[in-house]
């Protein structure tokens, strides 16, 4: 079973956001997941909002940019439970080997969360 896993992110434009959100989507070319930004849930729009709750029966993982854990934060205001978390490296400038690096964890991430719920 190859089920999509939702990775949550930060929604930051630092470099290291930008990290990131290019480590997911590199990673997304070799698993199946979907990228969810937690900055709309965040504003309370409400398509976004009900997306974040229906986070509640899916087999989440959080990968936050920084120490303040944004998306870490979002995910226990809203109830959702993570099957894990990542907090990516600090970059003080974007770069294709940082991309390369942590969308590497982001995988073995989504693999192990994907076996952990498969088990639940």
């Amino acid at each position: 079973m190859n089920e999509e896993v939702d990775v949550v992110i930060c929604s930051g434009y630092s470099p290291g956001a930008r990290v990131l959100r290019a480590a997911v989507r590199e990673a997304g070319k070799r698993e199946k997941i979907r990228m969810v930004t937690v900055a709309p849930a965040l504003a309370q729009l409400p398509k976004a909002v009900e997306d974040m709750e229906s986070l509640k029966k899916r087999c989440v993982v959080v990968v936050d940019g920084c120490e303040g854990f944004c998306g870490l934060q979002t995910l226990a205001q809203f109830g959702v439970p993570r099957a894990g978390e990542l907090k990516i490296n600090q970059y003080a400038m974007y770069s294709e080997s940082g991309v390369q690096l942590e969308a590497d964890k982001i995988v073995k991430l989504v693999q192990e969360a994907r076996s952990k719920c498969a088990k639940a």
